[in-house]
């Protein structure tokens, strides 16, 4: 009876231990499991030559269309929400090369900013492209890697050979494309693409016989896989190279997918965000800093009192004539 005597005639003591009781809940670290929808992606990234034109604006200066794609890469990363997954991928040929399985965005912020510092043609073994073949490797990929993602494809649709009726893929009753984004990259006035030698020096232009013939040879370096080192002798000779939005269009229709243009990150995380995801994860939320904001707010409700009587006190003094 002692002890509630004390605890009636001083309330600073009860708000005190209460305070004091709520910050140890905060500090025990308390928290419960919940499910909730986990956004997944994979980047997948064109590396073929014709990513090597410079017909992007940035800065007021015109870029590569592989340039521009990381400037692009690294703003969308930086303004995503943090738990957001991301992957990296790289396309040639007809080949998917996985570098990252999707990795927590902010955590490995760095990481992932580096390796798409260093993205480049030459990673490519190959130097033709078969977006077709490369849509089937992407799927192949998410499915034998066990990873749920939703697929960003950034390429400017051109195909080297042009496909005829022979190579192009059948694409029909493609099953899993709706929550894919083909973004396409490049501006749609014609122009040559750059050769580059080892070095990653411009030798020249690709000429329309070397792109029309099988340019699959024309990264490898070796005794039966020679590099052809010849370019264009004349404008006339000029393979020219345009972002080919009918047919990423068309591709995106035939899968089910969803295409726009790059413009901005802003931009691209609103067509990202509209992306279907039904991947849900448990994950725990934390409640400290809950406990910890009661933990305050009981602190402050001691000054409470001392706040209204003073105000009255002013009131009264206003309204005094003397």
């Amino acid at each position: 009876m002692r002890f509630v005597r004390i605890f009636k005639k001083n309330d600073d003591l009860v708000i005190l231990v209460s305070a004091l009781i709520l910050l140890l809940i905060a500090y025990s670290q308390p928290s419960v499991q919940i499910m909730r929808q986990q956004k997944n992606y994979m980047f997948v990234i064109d590396v073929t030559q014709s990513m090597n034109v410079q017909d992007m604006p940035f800065k007021e200066k015109p870029i590569s269309r592989l340039a521009y794609t990381k400037q692009l890469l690294k703003q969308t990363i930086e303004n995503l929400p943090c738990n957001t997954k991301v992957g990296l991928s790289v396309f040639f040929r007809g080949s998917v090369a996985l570098l990252y399985t999707p990795i927590e965005a902010c955590s490995n912020y760095h990481a992932l900013l580096d390796t798409i510092d260093h993205l480049e043609w030459r990673m490519a073994s190959h130097g033709s492209s078969n977006i077709r073949l490369g849509l089937q490797s992407i799927s192949s990929l998410i499915t034998t890697s066990n990873v749920s993602a939703s697929v960003v494809f950034f390429t400017d649709g051109e195909e080297a050979p042009p496909l005829n009726v022979f190579s192009k893929t059948d694409l029909s009753g493609w099953q899993g494309g709706r929550d894919w984004l083909l973004v396409g990259i490049g501006e749609n006035k014609p122009t040559p693409i750059p050769k580059l030698n080892a070095n990653n020096e411009v030798i020249g232009y690709w000429s329309t016989y070397s792109i029309k013939i099988e340019p699959a040879t024309q990264v490898n370096e070796g005794a039966n896989n020679q590099r052809d080192e010849s370019i264009a002798t004349a404008p006339y000779e000029y393979y020219l190279s345009k972002l080919d939005e009918p047919y990423m269009k068309e591709l995106a229709s035939e899968i089910g997918a969803r295409y726009i243009k790059a413009s901005n990150a802003e931009h691209l995380i609103i067509a990202m965000d509209n992306l279907p995801s039904n991947t849900y994860e448990q994950t725990k939320l934390e409640l400290n800093w809950i406990s910890a904001l009661f933990a305050l707010l009981t602190m402050l409700s001691s000054y409470i009192p001392d706040i209204i009587h003073k105000i009255s006190i002013r009131k009264k003094a206003g309204s005094n004539p003397f």
